[in-house]
């Protein structure tokens, strides 16, 4: 058997190390995965809203291990130790950072957006400005930003899996995404969630049994680490405050912070999990428990690049030629350190499946929701469906969006660079999306001509920076010294041409599935200096940026053209401790009404409520409702009951 890896194209050849148990594993996970999403799929269900929401009785357990499943891609897998081989361990520092986004998603985000047990958040947006019009921008920025992630998502795994089991391309995309495909047409997010769970086990395990095995081979943790330090790996406290620098202290923090909120707190997969729980009290569990596993997840694919570097501080496999991209080393190092182990191979593959799947069904389910809820469903053709009809609409939407999938995976196949630079300039709308709902939160003085306007500024900005990063070839940073002084001579003549002497930082603002993706091959031109500094800006920014710019400019516009005053605001849409600050600074008395609505909101909406409360008034065959005369897809009533208004009452007297 040949121990050493022959690059192909743009992936590694592991076809010499794959063996009939490798094979055994892989294909057992597979059908692991499908039969969990055929068996949740024999389950009938009540209507779209069930369909594409589960409810609210799902197991807080299997709903955790989704929220990961969804969060943690198979890009996480290659990308973070990739990160940790090139850069050093600066990073690893933002899980610091993403305990405070936990903070703010569990006590800003969530006790507003829960209770009001909506199927697409971006109706929130509709609720709080009393504008479809910025539904629609939300919904839109989301899908779009969507449909390019899941071709980048799908593609770079698929391709090291066809590389792996001696398949094309194209036929690795269309099992997979087929496999995916018929699980969440039949079983809807319920089947998503079930099937997550056997995917994130497979994926946590995988990487553990890889990380234990090398540790084992190098001779252990401290030799590893001491290998590391001498590497000048190990850094943890750069406390530059330079927002220039591509890692600090500092940055990664705001990286941490800004990711959790984004992809937790802000995103219609992880929304539709966190509502799907009886009550908010254990939505506001599961983050803390999603914290801890992102938290294991992360510093295992932290370490396995720390481990990576230590197995060849003395030759690199990309200077010497063995792979053509660091993306490469940690198949690399299975395949090169462990192939003498029955299954090992196998594992590793089966880890990168099944985070590929985990990703795509979270995303595809989710866009189904965005496109039914906030498009499809009000148009006349659809409005008078039956709830049967409508269900079968939504599973043909399913299927749909997994062929779409495929499709976008093979355009970057095609279009290599420029879908990549399309992949980017997407993202940009991400950080001003995300704006959106902390402004419409936090900012109850916020109207609708300020939420447009400072989400139009927030993305133009964006685009200019993104494309400017572009243009210049700014934004790079030098990699760490690699070596092939411990090579043989054959290896070192025979290196590869890749140029690794440096890559562009991850400006990626769209769904961040690993903390820093490498903007490789993104230009061509040669970085100038005849620029301005701003293009230099470290990528962990870029996304808090976004969120700032709307923030700031749509209060502005919102004061010029009177801003919503304190007796206006409706205090079950926004922070409550946000609205008592407002109060304080416009001068306004808030009344015993609205006190005891901000008093009483966390209790008065614990759970779900039926279509027999008399608080909840449906018109119409679909999911549309109406609230104080407000129309919105698919949302509750959820305003205090006649115990709450008898309480206000007496308060009153």
């Amino acid at each position: 058997m040949n121990n050493s890896a022959v690059p192909v194209g743009d992936t590694l050849v592991l076809r010499g190390y794959f063996g009939v148990v490798d094979y055994v594993i892989l294909v057992a996970v597979l059908l692991g995965s499908l039969v969990v999403g055929l068996t949740t799929g024999l389950r009938k269900t009540t209507g779209t809203r069930d369909f594409l929401t589960g409810g609210r009785d799902m197991n807080p357990i299997a709903v955790c291990l989704s929220l990961l499943g969804g969060v943690v891609s198979a890009i996480s897998v290659q990308g973070n130790s990739t990160e940790m081989y090139l850069y050093g361990t600066q990073l690893w520092m933002n899980i610091l950072g993403c305990l405070w986004g936990t903070f703010i998603v569990m006590f800003f985000t969530l006790p507003v957006l829960y209770p009001l047990n909506l199927v697409s958040m971006c109706q929130y947006l509709e609720i709080r400005f009393d504008s479809p019009l910025l539904k629609k921008l939300g919904s839109s920025a989301q899908i779009v930003n969507s449909i390019m992630y899941l071709g980048v998502c799908l593609y770079a795994p698929s391709l090291t899996l066809s590389s792996a089991i001696g398949i094309p391309l194209s036929m690795s995309l269309l099992v997979f995404g087929s496999i995916c495909g018929i699980y969440i047409t039949l079983g809807g997010v319920r089947a998503v969630i079930y099937t997550d769970v056997v995917q994130t086990l497979m994926m946590f395990l995988g990487v553990i049994v890889v990380v234990v095995q090398v540790l084992i081979e190098l001779g252990g943790f401290a030799k590893v680490w001491d290998i590391a330090e001498k590497g000048g790996r190990l850094e943890f406290f750069n406390m530059d405050m330079n927002p220039l620098v591509r890692h600090t202290f500092w940055s990664v923090q705001v990286l941490g912070m800004y990711f959790v909120t984004s992809v937790l707190g802000i995103s219609q997969p992880q929304f539709q999990r966190l509502s799907c729980v009886r009550s908010l009290r254990i939505s506001q569990g599961l983050c803390v428990a999603f914290f801890i596993g992102l938290t294991i997840l992360w510093s295992s694919f932290y370490f396995s690049g720390v481990v990576a570097y230590a197995a060849y501080a003395d030759c690199d496999p990309v200077e010497s030629g063995k792979i053509e991209k660091p993306d490469q080393i940690m198949a690399y190092m299975v395949g090169d350190k462990l192939s003498h182990l029955t299954g090992m191979v196998g594992i590793f593959v089966a880890a990168v499946a099944g985070a590929l799947l985990s990703s795509l069904s979270s995303q595809a389910n989710a866009m189904v929701v965005l496109i039914w809820e906030d498009f499809l469903s009000s148009w006349w053709i659809f409005a008078k469906m039956t709830q049967e009809t409508a269900t079968r609409m939504t599973k043909f939407l399913s299927a749909g969006m997994v062929f779409l999938a495929i499709g976008s995976a093979l355009l970057v196949a095609q279009l290599g660079t420029l879908f990549q630079a399309a992949y980017s300039i997407s993202g940009a709308i991400i950080g001003p999306f995300d704006g959106l709902f902390i402004t419409a939160i936090g900012a109850p003085w916020v109207n609708a001509k300020g939420a447009i306007s400072g989400f139009s500024v927030a993305v133009a900005l964006n685009l200019w920076l993104i494309m400017g990063k572009f243009y210049y070839g700014a934004g790079k940073s030098e990699i760490l010294p690699l070596s092939t002084a411990g090579c043989p001579m054959e290896e070192v003549l025979l290196r590869s041409p890749y140029n690794v002497s440096h890559f562009e930082d991850g400006v990626s603002l769209g769904i961040p599935t690993t903390t820093a993706l490498p903007f490789n091959e993104m230009s061509e031109v040669e970085p100038s200096n005849d620029y301005l500094p701003i293009y230099d800006l470290s990528y962990c920014y870029l996304g808090s940026v976004g969120i700032i710019i709307v923030l700031v400019v749509s209060s502005v516009v919102s004061f010029i053209t009177g801003p919503i005053k304190p007796s206006e605001v409706d205090v079950r849409l926004v922070n409550p401790r946000c609205f008592r600050i407002y109060c304080r600074l416009y001068g306004h008395k808030a009344d015993s009404t609205e006190l005891l609505s901000i008093k009483a909101q966390p209790q008065d909406f614990e759970g779900p409520k039926t279509l027999e409360s008399p608080e909840m008034q449906w018109h119409g065959t679909g999911d549309n409702v109406v609230l104080d005369g407000k129309t919105a897809s698919g949302f509750v009533d959820c305003t205090a009951g006649a115990e709450t208004r008898e309480k206000s009452d007496d308060l009153q007297r």
